[in-house]
């Protein structure tokens, strides 16, 4: 009997210091807009899978800036903070202090696209002396930033596009789904692209500071079980990209 009283004991204190916990903790989760993905509107794909995962714990608040804000909020907050959609990789990010990751919602692909009949680039020394476009703030890699090319930064993959239609630039660099849904909301087929060879491939994940381990299992084990329901391929949609 007492054996029993004591693991009851033990199971419920846990429960209670977990609900402690998620009371204690307020998560702020910094967003990059991103169209399809993480928007204003809270209504992106990575919007409704982090509040299905914070269904029951309440554990976070979303906020969505541009690129660069949204790094910048990161980078200056010290705690209980997250950055989405990011990860540790160092050939892409440069984070200080102790940082922790979740498991991946998604991932994104890198692609160069072209203009319109134009023969498909999938290398970044074909781009030397031309004129590319890229998105503000966003992270390309480190082989990219090396690369010393001639870029053009734009606020939107939508002026890329219309840049790259008028002869301003000779191709634009951009993540898809990112890409695929601008090209969708234009109505237009996607530019030029060689499918088969990203640039590059992003994990989909958040970054955290001075969060609990609590929050982090929380999370993968609420993904874990979308998974397994089959709705996180649902919330995602058209913004699935297989591996």
């Amino acid at each position: 009997m007492d054996s029993l009283f004591a693991r009851l004991s033990i199971i419920i204190g846990g429960m209670l210091l977990n609900i402690i916990i998620a009371q204690a903790e307020q998560v702020t989760i910094y967003g990059i807009e991103i169209p399809g993905l993480h928007q204003q509107d809270n209504q992106g794909s990575y919007d409704k899978i982090i509040t299905q995962v914070f269904s029951q714990e309440k554990l976070a608040t979303l906020k969505i800036y541009p690129p660069i804000r949204a790094q910048l909020m990161f980078a200056q907050c010290q705690k209980n903070c997250c950055f989405s959609p990011a990860n540790k990789r160092d050939d892409f990010y440069h984070f200080n202090g102790d940082i922790s990751q979740t498991e991946a919602m998604n991932i994104a692909k890198i692609y160069i696209f072209v203009g319109k009949n134009q023969r498909p680039i999938d290398n970044l020394a074909a781009l030397q002396n031309k004129k590319i476009g890229a998105r503000t703030g966003m992270p390309y890699g480190t082989n990219f930033e090396k690369a010393q090319l001639t870029v053009h930064y734009v606020d939107t993959i939508e002026q890329n596009i219309q840049k790259l239609l008028l002869g301003r630039i000779d191709a634009f660099i951009a993540y898809v789904p990112d890409a695929y849904n601008v090209f969708r909301k234009l109505k237009m087929k996607p530019l030029p692209h060689n499918i088969q060879k990203p640039m590059a491939i992003h994990e989909d994940r958040l970054v955290c500071k001075g969060v609990s381990q609590y929050f982090i299992d929380t999370f993968n084990k609420n993904l874990q079980r979308l998974k397994k329901k089959h709705l996180l391929k649902q919330l995602l949609g058209h913004n699935y990209i297989a591996p």
